[in-house]
């Protein structure tokens, strides 16, 4: 059964990949393409609507085994885990004087690329507006300014599974009648930073109700520890922070997603429903992630779009060859960081300016793709700089970027799919990456 699943899914991406090629490509007639693209729609979508019933409920997922992921102690797979301290410890962020002092050098040896004339974002990170971004981390930004931001909300760790596991934890005010706990989780290549502002505004009460807020670093990724072994991934991810919030008392909760955080959301959604309330992400996959009746909408909406699909819904896919080439030429760190990631983590390990454009160039064209033409990227016009430099500064000051990207090879392939049955909402933004009509979503 799944062989001829993903038999016709590829067929149906095939499909759409020939409807949208120049036809002097295909070497036929429009005629032939007609009628064999019409037949595959029909045919696939007749096994599919058999196979895939609208109401049909995918079986739930089994249990992530539990593994230890340190290396302070002797541990083989299969055995049992070793006893740890479940203690919730306060935490300061405090980065050395030496630590400073070695990435200022770093940057004052800096050989930077020129960029071609008249380019800006085409590129990559233009390399004058590098220097300038850099100037500035270098001479006006305050990291320890930004420690005292950190600092003034309450930082914990737990060790779970062999991992010190970073979590800022904050209450809301005493006035609120009903308190929701809400786990709220990053992705890469953002930090907990991207939440400092949205904590403080979750915790204050409104119509009754306010948020406790957990927002942990994954671990690998800020102030949490690494995994030392192989095998951590979203599923693993899922299993420690349902074990965080039952150490802060929380047997059910909602969770707020974002990038990684979205997958987090749903697999902890499909995997530990029990413990679940509800999820709120704002990315949601792609064709690759679409079955049943959705994808057969999908599918249709190509041909006969009226069918299905607003003219606004229908931009958000099509033209397929449009949409496909875009995702193409912006996914290309992710076929790095999940094939080999400590090739690039090493160049990135090294050079604190080249970790710098790496990283901000995600943030300017996943802002908004026209950015690329952009001299400055279009950074400063949704970010203060020193936001940005905060994000990139706990990348480089905790040593963890190469752990950030190997979090890709380790979890692509290893996400459990399946129906999510726990109350779930999108946040639609206009210039995500992959978008879907909420009728191929629900």
């Amino acid at each position: 059964m799944s062989f001829i699943i993903r038999f016709i899914g590829s067929i149906f991406v095939l499909t759409l990949g020939l409807r949208y090629l120049p036809l002097d490509i295909l070497l036929v007639t429009p005629l032939i393409q007609f009628i064999a693209t019409t037949l595959l729609v029909l045919i696939s979508s007749a096994i599919f609507a058999v196979f895939y019933p609208k109401d049909k409920q995918t079986p739930k997922p089994p249990k992530v085994e539990a593994k230890y992921f340190g290396n302070e102690v002797q541990w083989t797979e299969g055995q049992t885990l070793p006893v740890e301290s479940t203690d919730i410890i306060p935490f300061e962020v405090k980065v050395s004087e030496e630590v400073l002092d070695d990435l200022n050098r770093r940057i004052d040896n800096t050989r930077f690329a020129e960029p071609l004339i008249d380019s800006a974002f085409e590129y990559g990170f233009n390399g004058d507006y590098l220097k300038t971004v850099v100037h500035h981390w270098r001479h006006n930004f305050d990291w320890r300014h930004q420690e005292n931001r950190f600092n003034r909300l309450p930082n914990y760790k737990t060790r779970i599974q062999g991992l010190d596991v970073h979590f800022i934890h904050i209450k809301p005010e005493k006035s609120a009648k009903k308190v929701i706990p809400l786990l709220v989780v990053h992705g890469w290549p953002g930090s907990v930073v991207e939440y400092l502002t949205a904590i403080e505004h979750l915790i204050k009460e409104e119509n009754g109700v306010a948020f406790e807020v957990i927002c942990p670093s994954i671990p690998g990724f800020g102030f949490s520890s690494a995994p030392k072994r192989k095998g951590f991934g979203v599923p693993q991810t899922s299993q420690i922070f349902v074990e965080l919030m039952r150490r802060l008392g929380h047997k059910k909760f909602f969770i707020h997603g974002g990038d990684w955080g979205s997958i987090i959301a749903q697999t902890t959604a499909r995997v530990y429903p029990e413990n679940v309330r509800g999820i709120h992400i704002t990315m949601i996959g792609g064709i690759y992630s679409l079955r049943g009746w959705p994808l057969i909408r999908y599918i249709i909406g190509a041909y006969i779009p009226s069918l299905f699909l607003t003219t606004d819904e229908y931009s958000l896919m099509y033209p397929f060859w449009e949409k496909f080439t875009f995702l193409l030429r912006e996914s290309g760190y992710m076929h790095i960081q999940s094939t080999k990631p400590d090739s690039v983590g090493t160049a990135l390990t090294d050079s604190p300016v080249g970790l710098c454009a790496y990283i901000l160039e995600k943030f300017s064209t996943w802002t908004n793709p026209d950015n690329t033409t952009k001299q400055n990227g279009g950074l400063e016009e949704k970010f203060k700089l020193d936001d940005l430099l905060t994000n990139i500064s706990v990348y480089w000051l905790t040593g963890n970027i190469t752990s950030s990207l190997r979090y890709y090879k380790e979890s692509f392939g290893n996400t459990p799919s399946g129906k999510i049955l726990v109350p779930t909402a999108v946040a639609d933004f206009p210039h995500e990456l992959a978008r879907m009509p909420e009728k191929c979503v629900f």
